[in-house]
């Protein structure tokens, strides 16, 4: 017993020690604000805008799988502390983001119990300049098992640590492109650590809406690819509407259409396939 606990403790001191000079990297890659740099605490948009196709983006959301029987639900958030524009047509941004993911069930009745949950918290460094922006990210991420699923489920510990960079190019207010990567440093159960993240943003024009409000219809493509369970791809599509009351303003409330096809987002159930149709309402940011 005692070697096992030293063994884990040097394992979770090495993943310690790694997570800190991952940060202190981050932190370093930061310059020196000079003379005509200007520091902003709690900037009204983040430096890098939320990937609004990831099924694991932070997110507010309640979604009603229309071919299971099922409900999610999210809240979370991407809180941006410190900003700063040097002057030289960057910017560089660090925040925390955090989001919890539920999904319900009913078992064969009218009754929603939990089935799992997901919890995902973690800290980014962002930069942007002209039509790109890039955030690297460290994320902690654990799965439960819902309580209704105790006696009939077999249930794990689902824990993981990971680091990932992503970057987004926006060519106009129309088109967004996204891709990256990202490294699981801890990863239990043990598995293959790599994975690959690719997406798109669409958008058609602004047009007047309801009450003088603002509106315009988009597309998401998200794409995983992942070394895990022997080769996970999975694929999430979204159409909607995005509405806002006013053109130029960073919330807006989204109503849309989603498909979901590989395996499951969840973590307890990583290894099964996913596949449904969704109604969703989502409040942005």
């Amino acid at each position: 017993m005692e070697n096992r606990s030293s063994a884990t403790d040097g394992k979770g001191s090495a993943r310690t020690r790694a997570l800190l000079l991952s940060i202190g990297l981050a932190i370093g890659s930061l310059p020196v604000p000079g003379a005509t740099g200007e520091w902003s605490f709690l900037p009204k948009e983040p430096t890098f805008r939320a990937l609004i196709g990831d099924p694991r983006e932070p997110k507010k959301a309640i979604i009603a799988q229309t071919n299971q029987d099922r409900f999610e639900g999210a809240i979370g958030l991407t809180y941006e502390f410190l900003q700063w524009v040097p002057g030289d047509g960057t910017r560089w941004g660090w925040g925390l983001l955090g989001c919890s993911f539920i999904e319900l069930d009913a078992p064969g009745g009218n009754v929603y119990p939990e089935r799992v949950s997901d919890w995902h918290v973690g800290t980014y460094f962002s930069q942007s300049s002209g039509d790109f922006s890039h955030r690297f990210e460290y994320l902690h991420v654990s799965s439960h098992l819902g309580d209704y699923l105790f006696h009939y489920q077999l249930r794990f510990v689902y824990t993981r640590e990971s680091f990932r960079w992503t970057t987004s190019w926006v060519p106009s207010d129309r088109v967004r492109l996204y891709g990256g990567m990202g490294y699981w440093g801890h990863i239990d159960p043990e598995d293959r650590p790599f994975y690959m993240h690719f997406g798109t943003e669409l958008y058609t024009g602004s047009f007047g809406f309801l009450a003088g409000t603002s509106a315009r219809g988009y597309f998401t493509y998200d794409l995983k690819v992942k070394d895990e369970a022997g080769g996970a791809v999975n694929h999430a599509l979204q159409w909607g509407l995005q509405w806002k009351f006013r053109q130029d303003s960073p919330e807006a409330l989204r109503l849309g259409l989603l498909y979901y096809d590989g395996n499951s987002e969840y973590g307890q159930f990583y290894q099964a396939r996913d596949a449904h149709w969704g109604l969703a309402v989502f409040l942005d940011p």
